[in-house]
């Protein structure tokens, strides 16, 4: 090659480069006239989100002009982004959409400002409890919570009411009777759960485990809680994966798959989340007429399952150059009203507790009430900055469930994940 193809080829990579980077300028916004821009990354790109923007920003007249960007659609990939544009000191990110597991991480990388006093008060009025817990890290409010989720137990009601007089499970053990009975009669019995080598497995465990009254790691991540209860929540896993009442696909199924056996009129009870109900009514009309709900079951008789929830924080990042438009625009953005509306639009559960009693969101969410329920008896999953890494963790040790033993695997946990803490071994 000559030394002048190489000058042409170096000339052409750097006018490519700055062409990239101008384009990621362009695509982040700017301000324009004096307005502040809020670059929103993360949840801008959900149903009906944009007219919630517009709103907001007609609201705003002229203090702030908030501009969705686009991110990946997988959290994964979303984490990845952001992690990349944040750890580069990015002044053109303002406002993140969090996935709720991801506080820790960011505010302990010093990505993401806390909140003041003030502002820390505002996001809290009317706030459910759990939501508030997974934004805050070391005792201090990070994040604003946007919206919340909790799995529900689906069920055929014609089912039930052949082996439970009407009456569903309330725990467990009950479920496994009832499916058992139908099995026993030749009519669909299966039991929908995410056992998967994912992330829903690891918000099935942590459900179960939660429910029975433990925790995977201490308050502030410095050393695991794994004991007896981890046990017991690995031979409930193991036996449903093992009994014969679980799809044969268990190992494989995610969220579309157990939806998927439950139209399909496969399984007597589905554990998964709200939009079960609306995505039904048309998928299947007439398993959608014969579908009825209740909290998840729990895993000891007269005591409330402990669901994971889910959901989305939204965080203000370091380099912001306009923090506090930046809450503004959060609080716009989350207030009940458009929280309401995103309910209605996008499925996306409040974490206003005012909301839940609007009449238009009762006559959306017949399940609301029981939804609240479980929402007022939550459990977060580990609050870490290492979450990544013991996500990754739980998932492939647990997979598949029937491979389960629990005393082996409840030692394996514990080990891997103190070496996670410790910043050995598997990364993100």
């Amino acid at each position: 090659m000559t030394r002048r193809s190489r000058k042409t080829r170096r000339s052409v990579g750097l006018a490519a480069a700055a062409t990239l980077i101008a384009s990621l300028a362009a695509c982040a916004g700017s301000d324009d006239g004096g307005v502040p821009t809020i670059n929103l990354f993360g949840g801008a790109s959900a149903t009906g989100f944009q007219d919630l923007i517009d709103g907001c920003n007609e609201q705003a007249d002229g203090a702030y002009e908030i501009v969705g960007n686009l991110v990946p659609s997988d959290a994964d990939g979303q984490r990845e982004q952001m992690v990349r544009r944040l750890a580069a000191g990015d002044t053109g990110m303002d406002l993140i959409g969090m996935d709720v597991v991801w506080t820790a991480e960011f505010a302990e990388a010093g990505w993401i400002l806390p909140l003041t006093d003030e502002q820390a008060a505002q996001a809290s009025e009317n706030t459910l409890e759990v939501p508030l817990e997974t934004a805050t890290w070391k005792d201090k409010l990070y994040a604003i919570p946007k919206h919340t989720n909790a799995q529900l137990m689906w069920y055929r009601k014609s089912l039930v009411d052949k082996v439970g007089d009407g009456k569903p499970p309330e725990t467990w053990d009950e479920m496994f009777e009832m499916a058992q009975e139908l099995k026993d009669a030749g009519d669909p019995y299966e039991i929908g759960f995410t056992g998967a080598r994912y992330e829903g497995l690891v918000v099935g465990f942590n459900t179960i485990l939660s429910s029975y009254g433990g925790t995977i790691v201490n308050e502030d991540s410095t050393e695991t809680t794994i004991d007896d209860k981890t046990t017991q929540s690995l031979e409930l896993l193991n036996k449903l994966a093992t009994s014969g009442l679980a799809n044969r696909s268990l190992s494989n199924s995610q969220e579309p798959e157990v939806f998927a056996q439950l139209q399909n009129g496969q399984s007597a009870f589905s554990l998964n989340w709200p939009y079960v109900l609306s995505a039904m009514r048309e998928a299947n009309p007439d398993i959608a007429k014969d579908l009825a709900f209740t909290t998840f079951p729990s895993t000891v008789e007269g005591e409330p399952s402990k669901v994971t929830v889910g959901g989305m924080n939204f965080a203000i990042s370091k380099f912001s150059e306009h923090p506090k438009e930046s809450f503004d625009a959060a609080m716009c953005l989350r207030s009940p009203e458009n929280q309401l509306k995103h309910s209605l639009t996008a499925g996306e559960p409040p974490v206003d507790e005012t909301v839940f009693e609007d009449p238009e969101f009762k006559e959306a969410y017949p399940q609301g009430e029981v939804l609240l329920s479980a929402l007022n008896t939550a459990s977060s999953r580990p609050i870490s900055p290492v979450y990544q890494n013991i996500s990754t963790i739980i998932s492939s040790t647990l997979s598949p469930p029937s491979s389960i033993k629990p005393e082996e695997t409840t030692k394996e946990l514990d080990s891997s994940i103190n070496d996670a803490i410790e910043g050995k071994g598997i990364l993100p």
